[in-house]
């Protein structure tokens, strides 16, 4: 790359990233509705900050904890949870930081494969603005974290003239994609694969060796530190106790639900799929996803003769393994997907201009024959992505707030409250006594030992339908008993996401000599 190009390309990533993250910006504490899996980010990354451990509760090695400590420090440097109005608000920040990473990383790796701006600008934008991309991106969850990691550990690795230090550096990025969301393990065999191909043929087994063994270093904190806890093997293996506790390769081997398909293949993909192309779904976008499918075709078939291609079909490839034998699949998933896909479509379109333009001599016919046909093939992007408003209008968590702040003006300060963990780390700052309902029945601290797996030790329950949801997908019982002995105090539609607060009978309840001076109260007797 001359300095000319390098300072055009620059000047246009610039532009790109300031037109990309002011659009992001737009409404992005108003939508999408926050969620528990947001609430358990920055409540874990709070608790790391405040009292120096992985969770609130007993760290079950539900994720590793990369994320936890960029979150923590995150939240020490920008004033607090309360820093941007919401909790979840000062999380919501710090991701569209990331996005905006992640999407100049996208147009290094577009131009490194591609040596074309055109493909650099068509990849990012078409990225960007997707609405898929636009409400995942800004959601606090682990796959936009370990995006960044995962991308730049790509990018380092791609381009001419390599050194050690670039291969050194990746390694490190890339553990740390590994130690943020275990999903990163699936692109181990493609690293290794483009290392092999893209490295100079003179330190090509070096690097690899060097790049492989860092990683497995890096990462091998993590069973360590399960192992000093004595939670790396299961209760009842050998090298595992006869003691109840938590356990790393437990929780690995946690394949979701039962589906009744060997090793649960697939497990969630259909649901998510179809939440990825709905079109009911103003998140949804099945034109990146089916049109970055059918691209990718098409690239297979250029990386029969183009080397520079395979690197991007090796990713892509490989995350699709990670769909079909990676464990249950949530719709967040989508995040290190659509990158790739849009890869896929970018080059596809700037291939045809370049065909294009290598037939026609005369400049007028070659630009403009150019610019009709990109026109004609990225339409559907434009006026899908046009007609996918909402994301930048709808205020989809007003009742959520709402009902926090009822909550903390009515209800005592010692009640013992059960939430979807959105609401988390807000009512534990002035309720001690609130929980995460999915530590009610899966924790054996707050079950056994905090509410004697008694329903009767709950007072109140703030839902929502992921709290339904879970109730019925996992078979939370205790939860179920809460549900089904409360009433409804106060309830927000909350534009389609209904928050309802609710008040647990104390009807049949054995006597308890408790401080909790809401036990047996009436529903009638509460402020409405």
């Amino acid at each position: 790359m001359t300095i000319t190009s390098s300072r055009k390309s620059l000047f246009i990533l610039v532009a790109l990233l300031i037109l990309v993250g002011y659009v992001q910006a737009q409404n992005m504490f108003h939508f999408p509705y926050y969620q528990d899996s947001e609430g358990t980010s920055i409540a874990n990354g709070w608790s790391l900050a405040s009292t120096g451990t992985l969770s609130p509760y007993t760290y079950a090695y539900n994720e590793a904890p990369a994320g936890s400590f960029l979150m923590s420090i995150w939240l020490a440097a920008s004033g607090g949870l309360g820093a941007f109005g919401f909790s979840v608000n000062s999380g919501r920040v710090l991701m569209l930081v990331l996005h905006l990473m992640s999407v100049a990383l996208l147009y290094g790796i577009a131009y490194k494969t591609t040596k074309s701006d055109l493909v650099a600008v068509i990849t990012s934008l078409i990225f960007a603005f997707s609405p898929l991309v636009a409400v995942l991106q800004r959601e606090v969850i682990l796959d936009n974290i370990m995006l960044v990691w995962l991308l730049a550990a790509l990018y380092l690795i791609l381009g001419e003239k390599r050194k050690l230090t670039h291969y050194l550096v990746s390694a490190l990025c890339f553990g740390l994609a590994v130690l943020t969301k275990g999903a990163a393990a699936f692109f181990l065999p493609a690293f290794i694969y483009i290392i092999r191909l893209k490295a100079d043929p003179f330190h090509k087994r070096f690097a690899t060796s060097l790049w492989l063994a860092l990683f497995v270093f890096f990462i091998a904190f993590y069973p360590l530190y399960a192992q000093m806890k004595q939670e790396l093997f299961p209760q009842g293996w050998v090298l595992g106790g006869d003691f109840p506790h938590v356990s790393l390769l437990e929780r690995l081997g946690d394949r979701g639900p039962e589906t009744g398909r060997f090793l649960n293949i697939g497990s969630g993909l259909p649901q998510s799929f179809a939440t990825w192309v709905d079109l009911g779904n103003v998140a949804a976008d099945p034109v990146l996803v089916y049109g970055g499918l059918i691209c990718a075709v098409f690239v297979l078939l250029m990386a029969l003769d183009n080397r520079n291609l395979r690197p991007i079909l090796a990713m892509t490839l490989a995350y699709g393994v990670y769909l079909l034998f990676g464990g249950q699949i949530f719709d967040s998933a989508a995040v290190i997907l659509l990158p790739f896909l849009a890869l896929n479509v970018g080059i596809v379109a700037g291939a045809i201009a370049q065909w294009i333009g290598a037939h026609l001599s005369q400049p007028v016919l070659r630009y403009g024959l150019s610019t009709v046909v990109l026109a004609v093939m990225l339409y559907p992007f434009g006026i899908f992505y046009a007609n996918r408003l909402g994301i930048y209008t709808v205020n989809q968590v007003a009742g959520q707030i709402e009902a926090v702040s009822w909550v903390k003006a009515n209800l005592p300060k010692d009640a013992l409250i059960v939430t979807d963990n959105y609401a988390f780390s807000d009512l534990r700052d002035t309720m001690p006594n609130a929980q995460h309902y999915w530590k009610v029945d899966t924790d054996p601290a707050v079950k056994f030992t905090l509410l004697d797996n008694d329903v009767c030790s709950i007072d109140y329950v703030l839902s929502t339908p992921q709290v339904y949801a879970d109730i019925t997908t996992f078979h939370l019982e205790l939860m179920q008993q809460a549900l089904d002995r409360s009433q409804v105090l106060m309830s927000y539609p909350n534009q389609g996401w209904p928050v309802e607060v609710r008040q647990v009978s104390k009807q049949n309840c054995a006597p308890k000599t408790t401080a909790n001076p809401t036990a047996g109260t009436k529903v009638a007797d509460l402020p409405k």
